[in-house]
């Protein structure tokens, strides 16, 4: 696609949308973007495609040109990775603030305008970012809405701020992120070495020019794999690919990991040390408790979306889902190391 440059000024903000075979859910990213309240003339929109062999590359040329954006253009990037994809785009970036927006994430009419404020006023802030909220798509029945109410429990997502807080402050990462174009080229952008973990990795290294915010306002509408199979890759990547970024950086695990990390051998310590003492009756009441426990953090968790019995029912099992795989990820990872040394983008714009 030839890109349709607007009048000079440059653009005020660049939105780096990274893709591969979202040909389903590019538009409803798109539209979200277009309901922007800043005026089109002042953002830049690229849409990075990484190797798509659906028709992604079509339906963002079709949609982008129907947009008054400063800048619409479809970008490709060969490596296919998505840390590739993004620093494609950064390079290519002419706005000296870039927002990352995904194709399963439906941004807020106030957001583009909030993060570019916040960046502006607050010199102190590297990185801002909000809320990921996980939404049931189109057509995702009992068990899509199930791993929607999953990954918006805030006690079983692994407590991150981003998660489950409603008050802004300083944290250590956010969902997507907005970032000062130069600040962002000078800390060597996104690591093509990580094919996961690459956002918080990021987020670590920007601590040189500031702090990571999370501010409240900015919740994003998120649209999750609607399988628990799919979920079951996804964490078992995110598990694996935590392990390489602790191998790889030194970096240690944040203090809400390592409770979940011990929880599982603390719960097996408690099981065996009940057997031992007191019987396997009692150890079965210990099941039983846990499973109740269990079902009390799935129903009063999550804040949606609401459902009945069977989305109850698939949140529970979305939970054991995540977990599960997180934790088997992070051993096979931590077991087996990758070697790879670490790769950074060029810091020259």
């Amino acid at each position: 696609m030839v890109a349709t440059r607007g009048p000079e000024p440059a653009p005020l903000v660049t939105v780096v949308v990274p893709v591969r075979d979202e040909a389903e859910r590019l538009a409803g990213c798109l539209d979200a973007l277009a309901g922007s309240d800043l005026s089109p003339e002042l953002v830049e929109v690229l849409v990075v495609d990484g190797g798509s062999t659906d028709d992604t590359v079509a339906v963002a040329g079709r949609l982008l040109a129907e947009r008054r954006w400063w800048v619409a253009d479809v970008l490709a990037s060969p490596a296919g990775d998505r840390s590739s994809n993004l620093n494609c785009g950064l390079a290519a970036a002419h706005g000296p603030v870039v927002v990352r927006v995904d194709a399963r994430s439906r941004v807020p009419a106030h957001y583009l305008r909030r993060c570019v404020e916040l960046l502006d006023t607050r010199p102190d802030v590297a990185v801002v970012g909000g809320r990921q909220r996980a939404i049931a798509g189109p057509g995702a029945g009992v068990t899509g809405a199930g791993v929607a109410r999953a990954l918006n429990n805030r006690w079983g997502m692994g407590l991150s701020r981003y998660r489950r807080s409603a008050t802004s402050g300083e944290t250590d990462t956010v969902y997507l992120g907005a970032y000062r174009t130069e600040q962002l080229r000078a800390a060597g952008a996104w690591r093509t070495d990580l094919p996961v973990n690459e956002d918080f990795d990021l987020n670590r290294r920007l601590g040189r020019f500031g702090t990571v915010w999370f501010d409240a306002d900015l919740a994003v509408d998120y649209v999750p794999r609607s399988s628990l199979a799919g979920l079951a890759r996804q964490y078992w990547a995110f598990g694996t690919g935590k392990a390489r970024y602790w191998r790889l950086t030194g970096d240690r695990p944040r203090p809400r990991q390592v409770l979940i990390l011990a929880a599982p051998l603390v719960a097996g310590a408690l099981l065996v040390s009940v057997v031992v003492g007191l019987g396997a009756a009692a150890a079965a009441v210990v099941v039983l408790v846990g499973v109740i426990g269990g079902i009390a953090v799935e129903a009063l968790g999550a804040d949606g979306p609401p459902g009945g019995l069977g989305a109850h029912a698939a949140g529970l099992a979305a939970l054991a889902c995540i977990s599960g795989s997180w934790l088997a990820g992070v051993a096979y990872g931590t077991l087996r190391p990758a070697s790879r040394p670490a790769v950074l983008a060029p810091t020259a714009s």
